[in-house]
């Protein structure tokens, strides 16, 4: 897959955590970006799904929520809506 270069700025604190973890595991900082920006454009997806899904079918029953949130606990979350 071809390649292009681009200047981005990074807030400090966040450029040392992911130069040191880079540098931990081997890897090269270009394709940490690339895989955090690609997992991003993933989640930005899957809300845009969700977000057609209830435009097409309504909100999840606040019912359904609650047996979901029930049965995985650990999966609670607030959606970005």
């Amino acid at each position: 897959m071809a390649s292009e270069k681009r200047s981005i700025s990074f807030d400090e604190t966040v450029l040392a955590e992911a130069e040191s973890r880079v540098a931990a595991t081997g890897g090269n900082l270009s394709a940490f970006v690339n895989g955090a920006v690609l997992h991003e454009l993933r989640v930005a997806r899957g809300r845009e799904l969700l977000a057609e899904d209830d435009e097409r079918l309504g909100p999840v029953p606040e019912s359904v929520r609650a047996q979901v949130a029930a049965q995985w606990p650990a999966r609670r979350w607030t959606p970005a809506r």
